[in-house]
């Protein structure tokens, strides 16, 4: 067991969550409801298998268990991409009333919004 201390990965996954949120509540106001829940299904068909990669992909620390990271990010990624696939592949197919454009345009956003916190963050692998 290293000593390191684990990433706050789970920050993101709140920032994405409360992006998928406010954004949808927005579109509700302004849009519709049927935008709204097209913008709130994108955003997290992008944090839930972010959350799944995060579980998975910071199970593991330190040299010793170098072999088990590798292992744990690579079934992490690729659960990430398969839940990701399915997650589209089952909006477009089972709902009726969805707004595509906003589906995607949630999808990006909240990925965007993984993208700023992870680099917002700060987190130095010291000991803990």
């Amino acid at each position: 067991m290293s000593n390191i201390k684990t990433p706050p990965v789970y920050k993101v996954i709140v920032a994405q969550l409360a992006a998928s949120s406010f954004m949808a509540a927005i579109s509700l106001l302004f849009l519709g409801s049927i935008v709204a829940y097209s913008v709130l299904l994108g955003g997290l068909i992008s944090a839930v298998p972010n959350s799944y990669f995060a579980l998975h992909a910071f199970r593991f620390r330190g040299a010793r268990n170098a072999e088990k990271v590798v292992k744990s990010f690579l079934r992490g990624e690729l659960g990430k991409i398969v839940f990701t696939i399915v997650l589209f592949a089952l909006s477009f197919t089972l709902i009726t009333n969805l707004n595509e454009l906003a589906l995607i345009l949630g999808f990006i956003l909240v990925q965007f919004i993984g993208v700023i916190a992870t680099g917002l963050m700060s987190y130095k692998p010291t000991v803990s």
